[in-house]
């Protein structure tokens, strides 16, 4: 579980549907923009509170992106960060039925500090030499009766699998789908030992924002 001071950023994080405002912590990293290539203003935005459209979705990659948020030195530091490279499909049956995957390339980790960044690579962390990809599959998606979508799947991470469900909130206009969610994952469930007590927050904390477009 969260610690209080998580609980309370995750509280914070205002998800405000009408007007399709964001926003996303970024690693000092002014290269990490992401162009969006079509005009919003051209379609109503609706948001889903039922079941996702039908039909396969892939992820528009200069229109999404995979954030992090962890604290150090006893929650006096905030990293932050992203993953520069990721690939994903949505597909979603008449019934509402969906399955699909994110998989994220952990060798893109970028937190603005190469020397950080180098040893969240290694071998004490996210060993990409040896675990290229993290990979996220989800398994249900399904109506909470509120605002929101209750999104279920499972993590691979170092070989560790990590069940986790959290709300998400999805807005469709024209032929894009906008699914954003934020969900904490436990550093010892992930497999990394070296966060002691103390020094290092017991969760990491991912803000994912994702454009998909119709395939044609």
């Amino acid at each position: 579980m969260p610690d209080q001071e998580e609980q309370q950023d995750h509280e914070a994080h205002d998800h405000d549907a009408h007007d399709h405002e964001h926003s996303h912590d970024h690693a000092a990293d002014e290269g990490h923009d992401h162009d969006h290539d079509h005009d919003e203003g051209d379609h109503d935005h609706s948001l889903i509170v039922d079941r996702l459209p039908a039909g396969v979705w892939h992820v528009d990659h200069g229109s999404s992106e995979v954030n992090f948020r962890a604290r150090a030195f006893f929650g006096l530091l905030p990293v932050n960060g992203f993953f520069d490279e990721f690939s994903g499909e949505l597909t979603v049956d008449e019934d509402g039925t969906a399955h699909g995957a994110l998989v994220v390339q952990t060798g893109s980790l970028h937190t603005g500090i190469d020397r950080r960044d180098s040893d969240l690579r290694s071998p004490r962390y996210l060993a990409s030499d040896q675990f290229p990809e993290m990979t996220f599959t989800l398994e249900s998606i399904e109506s909470s009766a509120e605002d929101h979508l209750n999104l279920t799947g499972k993590l691979v991470v170092r070989e560790r699998t990590i069940p986790l469900s959290f709300p998400v909130y999805a807005i469709q206009h024209g032929d894009h789908l906008h699914i954003e969610g934020r969900v904490q994952v436990n550093h010892h469930a992930a497999g990394f030992d070296w966060a002691k007590p103390g020094m290092v927050a017991k969760a990491v904390r991912a803000d994912v924002a994702l454009t998909l477009t119709a395939a044609r």
